[in-house]
């Protein structure tokens, strides 16, 4: 059976993909305890099964019912990410610590705000029309354009993102409301100058009221599908929807729907429905044509992609490595996984 509080002696065995050519992996993992690194291919964010089968922590973002059969001395998994959604909790042994690594909440807030600022002027459709000869979006033609300020940017989902966000939006003289789901964060919220409710018909007031909603809650079985056609629906026919969370938190159909229709004003899309699974295949990032589109923002899950992050999250994971070898408490364990 696992063993979390490692006693043994030994250096623990720490199953990682191969750092970048010309990188030291105690540099891109600064653990300060002695480890036996185990140094493996991963194929679609996941290595073979077997590689596991003494292990005492896995780092990946990836975890199916085959490698917790093999994982026979697992005792950490540890996710060098925020998102948790790829780690079958029915996989994960017996007493085995799952944690993951936030740090992206400042870049996905810079790019949240970017594009609530590039939807909002026509940037890229001035930018495109523009260098064509088309003087369209002149304001002599086109007329004046709207501003941040003043406008009410929505939020769904009070975490590190989401709060970060707020102070951002807040900079820019908005009007800040969130909804969330624990009604105890309503005075954290009031400290952050945002108006904050928790649940479903919270949720439907941020909809009806925003110019922005912003998706920033994680994909857990609740959430999923949590922004259909009806939530869409409750939506300004100006407001724009903004989503750099996952893709399945918004319904794919309803959202091609609603930009294809005009029933809101645009989106700006970061996470999605379809990914790459190896190193050269290039899948349309949904069954519905998105790029046909004038009206959204799409970008290949990026927002929160920056070297600070990278590093941020290997220093998170190496502390944790360091924990566990001193048997001492993990940091960011996700309560769902912990079991035993």
């Amino acid at each position: 059976m696992p063993n979390n509080s490692s006693d043994v002696k030994r250096p623990l065995k720490v199953v990682i993909s191969p750092v970048p050519p010309g990188e030291q992996i105690n540099d891109r993992w600064p653990v300060t305890v002695d480890v036996d690194w185990i140094v493996t291919e991963y194929v679609n964010n996941k290595p073979e099964p077997s590689v596991l089968a003494d292990a005492d922590i896995y780092i990946g973002t990836d975890f199916n019912v085959a490698m917790g059969k093999a994982a026979k001395s697992l005792k950490a998994i540890l996710i060098p990410a925020a998102g948790y959604d790829r780690i079958d909790p029915d996989a994960v042994p017996k007493n085995v610590i799952v944690a993951n690594a936030y740090h992206h909440e400042a870049p996905i807030a810079e790019w949240v705000m970017a594009v609530a600022l590039a939807l909002d002027h026509e940037l890229f459709l001035s930018d495109r029309s523009f260098r064509n000869g088309d003087w369209s979006q002149w304001p002599g033609r086109h007329g004046a354009y709207r501003e941040l300020y003043g406008r009410t940017f929505g939020i769904i989902g009070y975490g590190a993102i989401g709060k970060r966000t707020a102070r951002l939006a807040n900079a820019y003289e908005m009007r800040v409301i969130a909804a969330g789901r624990r009604a105890e964060t309503l005075n954290e919220a009031q400290a952050d100058d945002v108006e904050y409710g928790s649940g479903i018909e919270a949720m439907d007031w941020v909809l009806r009221e925003s110019d922005f909603v912003l998706i920033s809650t994680p994909l857990i079985d609740s959430t999923q599908s949590l922004i259909g056609e009806r939530e869409l629906g409750l939506m300004r026919p100006n407001a724009y929807l903004i989503n750099p969370a996952r893709g399945h938190i918004v319904n794919e159909k309803a959202l091609f729907d609603a930009l294809a229709s005009n029933s809101i004003a645009g989106a700006a899309i970061d996470t999605w429905y379809e990914y790459p699974i190896n190193s050269d295949d290039s899948p349309r990032p949904s069954k519905y044509p998105f790029w046909e589109l004038e009206n959204i923002i799409m970008t290949p899950h990026h927002s929160g992609a920056t070297i600070g992050t990278l590093n941020r999250r290997a220093e998170t994971v190496a502390s944790n490595i360091d924990r566990l070898s001193r048997g001492e408490p993990l940091i960011n364990v996700i309560p769902d996984f912990k079991t035993g």
